[in-house]
């Protein structure tokens, strides 16, 4: 089968001849029809130091996908061959004690496609019968393929009400998009956006921001603090993983605030915890994944609901043989969402 592989250590990524896999007891193979360029795909591409410390050459990348199941393995009984799908990433161990009190996505022991197994930038993959999520008939392929990032902007908006306060939102990269889509539905007033890409600030106002401010703009402070009533947001959404963009975010939370941590740094960071965090009496709040299976059908709900405002954030879609334009693209910034067409 064709499959993007990360054949050694080092940048890029391979289209290349790979053998097709077959499903084992209690998993179900997948014919690939879509497939999205997530972050994390970026950064195995660039091979930057967290890709050099979890990823394990060769792997087939990719974990964003909706599909087409084709074959059952043994003792899979509620999925059949033919039915549409996508999946839950992280496959957890379903008997420790965080997977048996609902926290799945904290499992210690988690696997996750396209990052410590084979992933879905092939033609094929298997997955755990238990993670598949069956797609709903009015969500097409492409839209389907951005479950999972929808799912973390879910999880981070869900983490603490935002109907009727004031957001603050950093970082508008696709996820960061997909909460700003899902905040302002649910009525957050005001949604204000840093970022400094000018096209994804564009993006941010027609999915429902009312403010985009770029980071370096002279004023940001005093902009947000005026479209807050000078008390700083109620919520701050931190999508960017960036030192500056986590600090100036925290600093500018109100007092009593609650900050949903989303971003992922790629190195050690400073904060001045006595100032921003303790005396302020804020809460924060760390987000990993998506809850299982709750964020699914809350996002479910949302695609079929708004699938219009979300498909905005997808810029571009293409082959999977296009692979070097659409990275390429990712990298310099022109493109927020890639779905890649892959059967």
């Amino acid at each position: 089968m064709k499959a993007l592989v990360k054949e050694q250590r080092g940048t890029g990524l391979s289209l290349r001849d790979s053998e097709k896999p077959r499903p084992g007891e209690g998993e179900v193979m997948i014919m690939v029809k879509a497939a999205g360029i997530c972050g994390t795909d970026v950064h195995i591409w660039n091979w930057d130091k967290w890709s050099e410390s979890r990823i394990k050459p060769p792997l087939i990348t990719g974990h964003e996908f909706a599909g087409i199941v084709c074959e059952t393995g043994p003792g899979v009984q509620h999925i059949s061959p033919g039915q549409r799908v996508s999946a839950e990433g992280h496959i957890a161990c379903g008997v420790c004690e965080f997977c048996r009190t609902g926290q799945a996505h904290i499992c210690r022991d988690v696997e996750i496609i396209g990052i410590d197994r084979n992933g879905c930038f092939a033609e094929y993959l298997t997955v755990d019968a238990r993670n598949l999520w069956p797609l709903h008939d009015a969500i097409d392929d492409h839209l389907a393929a951005t479950f999972d990032p929808a799912g973390n902007a879910m999880h981070t908006v869900m983490a603490e009400p935002v109907a009727g306060k004031s957001v603050l939102l950093t970082g508008a990269g696709a996820i960061g998009l997909f909460a700003v889509a899902i905040a302002g539905s649910l009525g957050a007033e005001p949604l204000i956006v840093i970022e400094p890409n000018e096209r994804k600030r564009q993006l941010a106002l027609e999915v429902g921001a009312d403010y985009t401010l770029d980071p370096a703009a002279p004023n940001l402070a005093e902009t947000v603090l005026d479209a807050t009533e000078g008390l700083g947001p109620n919520i701050l959404l931190e999508m960017s993983g960036n030192q500056h963009a986590i600090t100036s975010g925290l600093r500018l939370l109100r007092n009593g605030g609650t900050a949903s941590m989303l971003g992922i740094p790629s190195k050690e960071i400073t904060i001045d915890w006595a100032r921003d965090v303790i005396f302020k009496g804020i809460t924060i709040r760390a987000i990993n994944g998506r809850r299982m299976f709750d964020t699914w059908f809350q996002t479910q709900n949302f695609l079929l609901k708004h699938g219009e405002l979300a498909r905005k954030i997808i810029t571009h879609t293409m082959p999977i043989d296009d692979y070097l334009h659409a990275f390429d693209l990712l990298n310099r910034g022109e493109a927020v969402k890639t779905i890649l067409d892959v059967a």
